[in-house]
């Protein structure tokens, strides 16, 4: 492979954050950013716990390459659901109070996110809403792997209000558990899935407890096998004239 020097993932550290770098990401210039350590070990330990307790659904779901795989997810998203709003959102009100109580109540991580985000861009922040129904703000993901796609909301046909106004699209996970080997999300230059593979450029990171990754999803990208649990708070946000919007 060969690997662009631009295009890498970025480590921010809390400290003495790389403000450059953070820079070139939002103009399009890097692969993603990595802000290490975003959570600290006793608050991953606290969150994981809470969603042990809770525990994982496991479904057949669709892994936007055509095929069907088994799913682990604690709350909505909307791919599952988007020919069905009514039970994303029935969904959507039970899971935002379970979380709200027993995993945000512990460590209000959330807030945290978008204000990262909010500073990228300078740009305020919501959860973004159709027909004034909030959207889930994030979920908790079992992902063992994934194949080369791009997540897109305008370009879904989703009939969402406010998929319209989305101009870029990124992605956001903060990792819980890692495996044994594997799980690095691989990012390429290249934007179409059906060429991403064919010898483009692309930068692989690898999953760090606490560290908090940041992607655009119109980039094509991918999840390596895993051999173990990979655990992830997972969401998307979008830029729009006025402000970030936040959803899953």
């Amino acid at each position: 492979m060969a690997e662009l020097t631009k295009w890498v993932v970025e480590d921010i550290n809390r400290t003495t954050p790389n403000l450059a770098a953070i820079h070139k990401f939002s103009m399009g210039d890097r692969a993603g950013l990595r802000f290490e350590n975003f959570l600290q070990e006793y608050q991953v330990d606290l969150i994981s716990h809470a969603i042990s307790k809770i525990g994982i659904e496991y479904y057949e779901g669709d892994d936007k390459a055509g095929n069907i795989v088994r799913k682990g997810k604690l709350g909505p998203n909307f791919f599952r659901f988007k020919s069905d709003h009514g039970e994303y959102f029935r969904r959507a009100r039970i899971f935002e109070k379970v979380f709200e109580e027993r995993i945000l109540a512990l460590v209000n991580f959330f807030p945290r996110v978008q204000e990262v985000a909010s500073k990228m861009f300078s740009l305020g922040h919501a959860v973004a809403e159709h027909q004034g129904r909030n959207m889930m703000n994030f979920t908790v993901r079992m992902l063992p792997e994934a194949p080369i796609h791009r997540d897109w909301m305008p370009g879904e046909n989703t009939g969402l209000s406010f998929a319209p106004q989305i101009s870029e699209q990124f992605a956001w996970n903060i990792y819980l558990k890692t495996p044994k080997s594997g799980g690095q999300t691989r990012i390429y230059k290249e934007r179409d899935p059906a060429l991403a593979g064919k010898g483009n450029d692309y930068f692989e990171v690898a999953p760090r407890v606490g560290d908090l990754i940041i992607f655009r999803t119109t980039q094509a990208h991918s999840v390596m096998p895993s051999d173990g649990e990979r655990l992830t708070l997972s969401g998307f946000f979008g830029t729009t004239p006025e402000k970030l919007l936040f959803w899953v």
